[in-house]
């Protein structure tokens, strides 16, 4: 490396030559460096382990006496008392002879000498951990400790001592173009197949891996810890197993708050309720002159970008169901939308990096496979109909997104797996008296509310609160929004829905203070110089 100018850095790697400013090196080459220094560094781990040679049962745990530290919030003490534990339960519940897998539990020890009903967390997913310490720097949750202990029971398939990773199955998912087509789709399937094999052949039997289990991991640990009753705080896919949760156990269940509602069937996206959601954005669109000046009307120029689409930007090969995809997940939150948007405005005037940003962060996620056998097998064990073609049925009708992720679906038929289905009484919705509080979006691409007014149907003792202009992840950001929170513990406390009318925060599709095009272009500097994925 040499200095060129003041301003920049002249890098030299096989043969290929890059200026690159120093602004660049400052905020990415030396944050990697850091963090590669800090990835040798060790952290003490501490869950406990049973004695190797003790022969387990279900239901026996190991509990370790510890200490939480708060860095979150000053309000509260920097130590909390908590007991972090390992439970052993049974692989598969349906079988006399199944194997015992353990799981890890934490619990945080309220405040209060006399804490009410405890509060169980179910995080969304699947394919996620629930152990939830490491995020709550950003959704901190101590202020449920006020009147309750706090419980994490992590996920079977994902903090179990059995992982259904599947990094095959990522590398899989890298292809440059036609990335739904039935043609990948049936090599993602040959895949899978293998990859099942594979599970078999390790010892672990891919049927105890399913919504139903994860619940009663649930309802094990409530009982083991003496609790009578518990609440549940649950988020989308969580929120799922917060429904049958009291369906399965209603005895079990004092209150219960979701956010994000996922009823049976929802874990598969519809299409037209999703062009819908973003027909929504069209119309917050032109109620904003500033943004008519940008484009007269953004579905149109979503429509335009797609109908004449390039081969190309550059080396990036712009495979438009990539692009649907990031688009997708991009939308989880109102401030992506805003990205998204600025990056169609500019390729409707010719500039495609902003989507080619959206190629290389697939590109960059598509192969890792962390815990990816866990989403396929719980997704596919609660919401799959045989015989249904998803590849068609989920495409858009208005070249708009659709459900371009629910295609992969078809890899249950294409691989010619015999889903283990959970029983048929969980797979639609039922009624549940569990007194639920509910909160949803009306911009959630992921739980549309939609999803929220039908299962209301279900729930005689439910409260919906419909939040204006908030999508999926903006509700998440509610477990730390002081109004919300005031609602909350009201509800624990007395089940009782004092302000359904939060304060409206009008949704701006503004310029983003960070354009894709500009990231499109670093992206792709670091492509070249081969640290992008390390950087990632």
């Amino acid at each position: 490396m040499e200095l060129k100018q003041s301003n920049n850095f002249l890098i030299r790697i096989n043969n290929l030559t890059c200026i690159i400013p120093k602004k660049i090196i400052i905020i990415t080459i030396i944050p990697l460096i850091i963090l590669i220094l800090f990835a040798t560094c060790s952290s003490v781990n501490p869950i406990p382990s049973f004695e190797k040679r003790k022969i387990l049962k279900e239901g026996d745990f190991v509990i370790k006496k510890g200490i939480y530290k708060n860095k979150v919030n000053a309000a509260y003490p920097k130590k909390i008392i908590a007991d972090y534990m390992t439970l052993a339960v049974k692989e598969n519940r349906n079988k006399t002879d199944s194997k015992i897998i353990t799981l890890p539990v934490i619990r945080l020890r309220s405040f209060s000498k006399q804490p009410k009903e405890p509060i169980f967390i179910l995080n969304g997913g699947p394919g996620q951990s629930n152990i939830l310490i490491n995020v709550w720097k950003k959704f901190p949750l101590l202020w449920l400790l006020d009147n309750h202990d706090i419980v994490m029971v992590g996920y079977r398939g994902v903090d179990s001592s059995v992982k259904l990773n599947s990094k095959e199955f990522g590398k899989a998912r890298l292809t440059p173009s036609n990335t739904l087509s039935k043609e990948h789709l049936n090599k993602l399937a040959r895949v899978w197949k293998k990859e099942l094999i594979r599970y078999k052949k390790e010892g672990i039997d891919i049927n105890g891996y399913n919504i139903i289990e994860v619940i009663d991991d649930m309802d094990l640990v409530k009982n083991k810890l003496g609790y009578e009753k518990i609440n549940l705080l649950s988020v989308s896919y969580g929120t799922r197993l917060a429904y049958l949760y009291g369906v399965r156990h209603p005895k079990s269940i004092h209150r219960s708050i979701m956010g994000a509602a996922n009823p049976p069937g929802k874990m598969v996206f519809n299409p037209d309720v999703t062009d819908k959601i973003l027909e929504k954005y069209g119309i917050l669109w032109k109620q904003d002159s500033l943004n008519l000046k940008r484009s007269p009307d953004i579905i149109k120029t979503i429509q335009n970008v797609f109908n004449t689409l390039p081969e190309k930007w550059r080396k990036i090969r712009l495979d438009p169901e990539k692009i649907r995809i990031m688009m997708f997940q991009i939308l989880y939150s109102v401030k992506g939308a805003g990205k998204i948007f600025d990056g169609f405005i500019a390729a409707e005037n010719g500039d495609h990096s902003g989507l080619a940003l959206l190629i290389m962060m697939y590109d960059t996620k598509a192969d890792k496979g962390k815990f990816t056998g866990d989403y396929i097998v719980k997704a596919v064990t609660a919401d799959y109909q045989h015989g249904k073609n998803y590849i068609d049925a989920m495409n858009s009708k208005n070249n708009l997104i659709g459900a371009p992720l629910s295609k992969q679906f078809a890899i249950a038929d294409l691989s010619e797996w015999k889903v283990q289905m959970i029983p048929k009484q969980y797979r639609k919705l039922s009624t549940s008296y569990t007194p639920t509080l509910i909160f949803d979006g009306n911009l959630d691409v992921s739980t549309p509310l939609e999803n929220a007014l039908e299962l209301m149907k279900y729930l005689p003792n439910g409260e919906l609160v419909v939040m204006t202009d908030y999508g999926h992840l903006d509700l998440v950001s509610l477990f730390s929004y002081d109004p919300a929170i005031s609602i909350m513990q009201e509800f624990y406390l007395t089940g009782n829905v004092l302000n359904k009318n939060l304060d409206h925060k009008p949704v701006k599709l503004e310029v983003p203070k960070r354009s894709p095009q500009k990231m499109g272009k670093l992206f792709y500097t670091l492509k070249r110089l081969g640290l992008l994925n390390l950087l990632l």
